[in-house]
């Protein structure tokens, strides 16, 4: 009989959502090519049960294989105080951390410190680091982990949205377009608060993405019925790509109302797409956006500078189509990772 695992393998542990991120599309792509040149396997193991299910399983793995753990387990409690525990698989286990609990910046600052105590301790524990951009390596570099175990491996873009459209604006209506899980981080609910004050209603903003809070997403379809903009704010969920490319083509304006990402997949997308941006300063945001030349840049925390840059860009015609124009030159001088390098970088960690 064949053992049911192999020796010398990656195996790539997460668990299976009941939504999809763009940290799991990540995962997606990365197993994938393991699979394909037969060096790792998917390895999925549900938030919600036991850690020491987990743990058994791990020992039942061959002693020399690689294993790589999605850092959103971190997040839960039994699991972040279970290190312990999983010291003797240390030197062997790599963290693949697309988000860190303590950026979310709707905790207090002692919140922050209690959970990127936490995290620093798993981090400083852990053979190595996967991260999605430099801005999160700069930022676990400034709390005491060593450079040599972190790599970065930035998610890569689907060819397909090379495809910048810009067309004359014929029409009054300015199209808006923001694509992120519903999570109260990525600022769906504030974005129509902002929307729902407007005097003008010259707008119609496509909101896409898959649903992490129903709470919260209950919360912006309420108030979107209780401010009668229900023609105005289409809310889609989770599309095809294609679907997901028409809606950019259509659109005059990319809108990120997150206040943390580690990357910003969906805001890559749009920018390879030739789109101008309205965003928060969060993630690798600003490595692909000049503040007033391709779009505009708040700095975290600055609503209020949120809702005048928006407002201003709805009544202001010749700087949206300014915008719209420079974001369109600029894309063909972009260098965006396509998924064959992400997949390179992501092995380099295994080199140190």
């Amino acid at each position: 009989m064949k053992p049911r695992y192999k020796p010398n393998m990656i195996y790539f542990i997460q668990p299976q959502l009941n939504f999809i991120s763009g940290g799991s599309l990540y995962n997606l792509e990365i197993v994938k090519r393991l699979e394909q040149e037969g060096k790792g396997e998917n390895f999925f193991y549900p938030l919600n049960k036991s850690v020491f299910g987990l743990l058994e399983q791990l020992s039942a793995l061959p002693s020399n294989c690689i294993l790589v753990i999605d850092a959103l387990y971190l997040t839960i409690p039994e699991f972040n105080a279970s290190l312990k525990e999983f010291l003797p698989y240390a030197q062997r286990i790599y963290l693949m951390l697309h988000h860190l609990e303590s950026l979310n910046t709707y905790y207090s600052t002692k919140e922050k410190k209690a959970l990127w105590s936490d995290e620093a301790r798993w981090l400083k524990a852990m053979k190595g680091i996967i991260v999605p951009s430099f801005q999160l390596r700069n930022y676990i570099l400034s709390g005491g982990i060593e450079t040599d175990k972190i790599v970065v491996a930035s998610p890569g873009i689907d060819p397909a949205l090379y495809l910048p459209n810009i067309k004359e604006r014929s029409h009054e209506q300015i199209t808006l377009i923001s694509i992120g899980t519903f999570y109260r981080r990525k600022g769906q609910l504030e974005l129509v608060e902002m929307l729902a004050q407007m005097e003008t209603k010259n707008f119609k903003l496509h909101l896409i993405g898959d649903c992490e809070e129903e709470a919260y997403k209950d919360k912006t379809l309420a108030l979107i019925k209780r401010a009668g903009i229900q023609d105005a704010v289409i809310v889609h969920g989770r599309v095809p790509q294609k679907t997901m490319l028409e809606l950019l083509s259509q659109s005059d304006l990319y809108i990120s109302a997150s206040t943390y990402e580690s990357y910003s997949m969906s805001t890559a997308e749009a920018v390879a797409h030739g789109l101008p941006v309205l965003a928060y300063v969060t993630g690798a945001i600003a490595d692909w956006i000049e503040d007033g030349v391709n779009g505009i840049l708040i700095e975290l925390g600055k609503q209020e500078q949120f809702f005048m840059a928006l407002k201003k860009l709805l009544t202001d015609p010749n700087q949206l189509n300014q915008l719209r124009k420079e974001a369109f030159n600029r894309t063909a001088n972009l260098s965006f990772n396509t998924w064959e390098q992400t997949y390179r970088d992501f092995l380099q960690v295994f080199t140190y």
